[in-house]
């Protein structure tokens, strides 16, 4: 007897089953996911099961997109957080005198001509340096003592360079 009530209540529920199923609805009552392509199980449903979109909407280009990510529902827009002020690691430098002492620089490395250059940057980077240190808003006190100081290796190169031009000639009278 107890078997024969739970076959009947086995029937009851195959037959709710049935009735909630997609293959009872008709062709033109099935809901299908504009985003996943998805079939929808029940007619009531307001979110696809599959992929999260909501059904009553219409196809957006980045559905497939969103729904490959499970990201339905959420915006792609940025959103301007505020963060903490970060210190420049870079100075200002509005120091034209320090530029020009740079420049000077660059130009004293030129193979034995830029010799020349060397005591411009000297003065141009020294007198730079002054008017970083009366005027500290403009900057460039680093760019005027990096001036100075790297002409000093420059200085040394083109001494080499003029000294090898002289030594060489000699070199290939002795042998």
């Amino acid at each position: 007897m107890e078997n024969g009530k739970r076959t009947m209540e086995n029937e009851k529920r195959s037959q709710t089953r049935q009735s909630f199923s997609a293959s009872v609805f008709p062709l033109s009552a099935k809901k299908i996911c504009s985003a996943c392509g998805a079939e929808v199980m029940r007619q009531s449903a307001r979110f696809c099961n599959t992929c999260g979109k909501i059904l009553f909407e219409d196809y957006e280009p980045l559905d497939n997109l969103r729904s490959s990510y499970n990201l339905q529902g959420t915006s792609f827009g940025f959103e301007v957080e505020e963060t903490e002020t970060q210190e420049d690691l870079f100075e200002k430098n509005e120091n034209q005198v320090a530029h020009t002492a740079w420049a000077c620089l660059v130009y004293s490395m030129v193979p034995y001509l830029g010799i020349l250059f060397i005591p411009f940057t000297f003065v141009v980077g020294g007198f730079g340096y002054a008017v970083a240190v009366k005027h500290p808003k403009l900057g460039g006190k680093k760019l005027a003592l990096i001036s100075i100081g790297l002409s000093f290796v420059v200085l040394s190169v083109q001494m080499l360079l003029w000294w090898l031009l002289y030594v060489v000639p000699n070199l290939g009278r002795q042998f």
